[in-house]
């Protein structure tokens, strides 16, 4: 089985109710964003710093659940997609389940990219250590640690690049169950790419071109107040595109075992 990407693209239409799907996640997006703007409001109608400052919190917060709904509802599809032959869209009324599974999906995100962000931290506070003993010691005893950094930096770019590169590999493991620890689940996850490698390039490059093509839409779309509004859409459709991409490598997997 290798992926389909005209497949990826249609699959949806097969829901019959698939335009009122797509308008309630990009209303999702779109609220996300726009609730930034009450802040705005209660500074200009109550010129009070704490209010506004309260508001935004409580924006954030709002933000980051509808956030979550729609990470949810992205993975509950391509789990269906991979569970459930010939599946439709999920129903936006199980909204609780949707905020459960994002969160599942954000705090296993977290999991996979932490050794990155506590190598991060370790290596630019090591490179402020440096700096700042700088002009204390001579050109000869600053050599040496220059070198070690740059070697750190090199060898900490080399594992940015490795979590970027394994990313969707993760994010199909957890596709498949939606348990948090299959984001950092590396045995079963490999296991996908095993006889599977030429749809793992595949999926990687579609990523690729889907990122590119939708940055090139949205900066054509902002040019009008009425391609504004599309914005979300294209980007909602793109996350299920994505989603039946992952859906149909996970399967691709399952049928080569």
């Amino acid at each position: 089985m290798n992926l389909d990407f005209e497949k990826s693209l249609t699959y949806i239409g097969k829901d019959t109710q698939w335009v009122n799907k797509l308008l309630a996640g990009s209303g999702i997006i779109l609220a996300a964003f726009a609730v930034f703007i009450l802040p705005i409001f209660v500074l200009i109608l109550s010129n009070s710093a704490t209010a506004t400052i309260l508001s935004f919190v409580l924006c954030f917060i709002f933000s980051f659940v509808l956030s979550f709904a729609l990470a949810g509802y992205v993975a509950e599809t391509a789990n269906k997609r991979i569970n459930y032959q010939n599946s439709i869209l999920p129903d936006w009324n199980d909204f609780g389940r949707f905020i459960v599974t994002g969160l599942k999906y954000f705090v296993g995100y977290f999991l996979y990219c932490l050794p990155l962000i506590i190598a991060s931290c370790i290596y630019f506070f090591l490179l402020a250590v440096t700096m700042s003993g700088y002009h204390i010691h001579s050109a000869s005893h600053q050599a040496v640690p220059f070198i070690l950094l740059t070697l750190l930096g090199a060898l900490l770019l080399l594992f940015y690049i490795l979590v970027i590169v394994f990313c969707p590999l993760m994010m199909c493991n957890f596709f498949k169950n939606l348990k948090i620890l299959s984001f950092v689940d590396f045995k079963e996850a490999f296991s996908l790419v095993k006889d599977n490698a030429g749809n793992y390039f595949v999926l990687i490059l579609l990523f690729i071109a889907l990122s590119v093509m939708m940055q090139i839409l949205c900066s054509v779309l902002a040019i009008t107040v009425v391609g504004l509004i599309l914005i979300p859409v294209a980007y909602f459709y793109t996350y299920l595109v994505m989603a039946e991409i992952c859906a149909q490598f996970v399967l691709s997997a399952k049928d080569k075992e």
